[in-house]
């Protein structure tokens, strides 16, 4: 899938947050006086900077200045609002100025540009960046020994763009932190006798071109680990599996349809009724299940992180 809504990241939420493999964050080279540089890739409305950002903060980064980028404006124009929710719950304040943003724990008269987060002893500063990372991923400022991170974006790129931003990382020896790569794994209960058929589909749907090449699709955490390494980069990885419970309908519900389109989409061509029909079919017995909260589903993922050695 690669429908990047307001409506579906605010849906996906809840999953990625608990499927997250948070100890690789311990991995992670932080400089406590000077905190860390960090560059956000696909940025969304802003769900990896709220999870990560405390994170880091435990990890002794109090200092943080993010970068997040995202080409739709329309997800960059949300990131104060999902920001201020996530303020609100966690006892913080926003602060909007100029278009930029800033969040702290108490307020102040000194401001600065940026968004701004403070929990207790750590804050941080975000600014948002449109890019396209299709045609201008060579104008990514990469932070200097800082950390390039993304979350559920590795999938939908190409071998040659992943190589070519890992390239770059190496050169200005960034740290890596690579969450949520979809890696092909799907086990749907109660089973049912056509969930092999679609699930090869959907994998097959997901290496194509998400509008940057050829995308790597079930491969992208397993090449990126391989890249890495040649690299001469250090690594650790995890699993960070989606488990979505009976009650969760919408989500499960809205992956069924995903499913459904991707495999109606790419078995369109020489497709017979018949064929067409069992897509259906299938779709129609997932979602009688889901209605019922009879259905469980597990969506394998891998989480990364990457270091270089000084």
């Amino acid at each position: 899938m690669s429908d990047f809504s307001d409506e579906w990241l605010a849906l996906r939420a809840s999953a990625d947050s608990r499927a997250r493999a948070d100890a690789l964050v311990r991995r992670l080279s932080i400089d406590q006086s000077a905190g860390i540089d960090v560059l956000d890739l696909g940025c969304g409305t802003g769900a990896n900077l709220r999870h990560l950002a405390p994170l880091l903060a435990a990890a002794g980064a109090r200092e943080q200045r993010w970068t997040c980028v995202d080409l739709d404006s329309a997800l960059l124009n949300k990131l104060p609002e999902r920001c201020a929710e996530w303020a609100a719950k966690n006892g913080l304040a926003l602060f909007v100025k100029a278009g930029v943003f800033r969040i702290r724990a108490q307020r102040s008269a000194n401001s600065t540009a940026g968004l701004r987060g403070d929990g207790t002893g750590w804050h941080c500063r975000v600014r948002p960046l449109q890019l396209d990372l299709a045609t201008s991923a060579d104008q990514l400022p990469l932070p200097k020994g800082g950390l390039v991170t993304a979350s559920a974006l590795l999938d939908l790129v190409s071998a040659s763009w992943l190589d070519a931003l890992l390239r770059r990382c190496q050169d200005a020896r960034c740290q890596l932190l690579f969450a949520l790569s979809y890696d092909g794994r799907c086990e749907i209960t109660p089973s049912h006798p056509d969930d092999v058929k679609l699930i090869d589909l959907v994998n097959r749907h997901q290496r194509t071109n998400k509008g940057l090449g050829p995308a790597l699709g079930p491969e992208a955490a397993y090449h990126t680990e391989a890249r890495c390494r040649a690299l001469r980069y250090r690594i650790d990885t995890a699993t960070s599996d989606w488990e979505i419970g009976p009650d969760e309908t919408a989500l499960q519900q809205a992956l069924i349809d995903g499913w459904h389109r991707a495999a109606l989409e790419l078995a369109r061509t020489g497709m017979n009724h018949q064929q067409a029909g069992r897509i259906d079919a299938w779709r129609t017995d997932r979602a009688r299940m889901i209605n019922a909260k009879l259905a469980r589903l597990r969506v394998g993922h891998k989480d990364l992180v990457a270091w270089l050695d000084r």
